[in-house]
């Protein structure tokens, strides 16, 4: 992807309300979770989708209020602002970002999409995107 259409992708998804990343989250979702519920052992894929989403959320070294938000919408969970700051903050580190990294190499592309912009949607959510968010998404597109 040409750098100019690239820095269009990332402020476009910036630009984006609210609930059209969170539209997009969740048609992402919707589109990977039957294929990570078919890999997981127990039939439940939450635990393959979850390094994407706290990984995104935590390479900045930042978990906003409205991170916060969006999960809670996205997930339709009712946990504690503290609760998710602490399991994002487990996902922030060079190791996450390479687990993440190659587990979306070794999906097919129409996955792959599909996670691209999942954690363009994360990492979006908050109206700017980090020199680290930047540099994981491009990473990810590699």
């Amino acid at each position: 992807m040409a750098n100019a259409d690239y820095n269009k992708l990332l402020q476009d998804y910036v630009n984006a309300p609210y609930d059209v990343l969170l539209a997009v989250a969740n048609d992402s979702l919707a589109k990977v979770m039957p294929v990570f519920n078919e890999l997981a052992d127990d039939g439940n894929g939450a635990g393959i989708v979850l390094p994407f989403i706290c990984t995104a959320l935590a390479v900045d070294g930042k978990f906003t209020e409205l991170e916060y938000k969006f999960i809670k919408d996205l997930l339709e969970i009712d946990q504690s602002y503290d609760y998710f700051r602490e399991v994002v903050q487990n996902y922030y580190s060079a190791e996450w970002i390479n687990a993440v990294d190659g587990l979306i190499d070794s999906c097919p592309d129409e996955l792959k999409t599909a996670l691209l912009s999942f954690c363009l949607a994360f990492v979006s959510v908050d109206e700017k995107i980090s020199k680290e968010e930047n540099a994981f998404i491009a990473k990810l597109m590699a």
